[in-house]
């Protein structure tokens, strides 16, 4: 799952499905999204479970497109080597339904090379609600970089040695707790008939 820094905090979108960080309003999406068009950002990928979590790994938007073949080498050569290093013996994939994400192409990746993995076709299509990282531990790791910093990171690679120590703080116990919602959360999308939760955990 993936998630963006900046070299100055900026309250904007969460992921690559722009998802607006602390409940900013919908209207605003548009003019945040704008206001940081151009601005040098990070796009960050990591993993949780309940016993540990994935290294950290960056990917720089300005150089690489994330597009279904970029987000199949990184399976490939990132996220799948990192889950077997993890739990060698069986895991279940879960990701988010960025665009990428949803192809068939990836699709067909993940049913050849995982495990197993929640299929397009099994997953909600507002998948940050049942996601730990997008609906909790993404939120904390911003907090963690951003504390106490009145000016912007010098540039990429100061912002990228941040995080990624500050990754290491983010505690077994923090990404438990997240997880610990997942069935509340579940229950509150099926009675929504699979529709958004997060006016109910706001």
């Amino acid at each position: 799952m993936s998630t963006n820094f900046h070299l100055k905090r900026f309250h904007i979108s969460r992921d690559t499905s722009e998802i607006v960080l602390h409940a900013i309003k919908q209207s605003l999406q548009a003019f945040y999204h704008h206001r940081n068009r151009f601005s040098k950002k990070l796009m960050v990928n990591a993993g949780v479970s309940w016993n540990r979590k994935t290294e950290i790994f960056f990917i720089d938007p300005h150089k690489t497109r994330v597009n279904q073949k970029t987000y199949i080498d990184f399976l490939k050569t990132s996220s799948l080597p990192e889950c077997c290093r993890l739990y060698p013996d069986d895991f279940i994939f879960v990701q988010d339904s960025a665009l990428s994400h949803r192809a068939k192409a990836t699709q067909n990746f993940l049913q050849d090379n995982m495990p197993d993995f929640i299929s397009l076709q099994e997953w909600t299509p507002h998948s940050p609600d049942l996601n730990p990282l997008d609906y909790s531990v993404w939120d904390i790791l911003h907090e963690l970089v951003y504390e106490g910093t009145c000016e912007p990171f010098a540039n990429l690679e100061d912002l990228q040695n941040v995080i990624r120590d500050k990754w290491h703080d983010v505690g077994d116990q923090t990404v438990r707790k997240a997880i610990l919602q997942w069935k509340r959360r579940l229950a509150a999308v099926a009675k929504q008939n699979g529709g958004p939760i997060r006016h109910i955990f706001c």
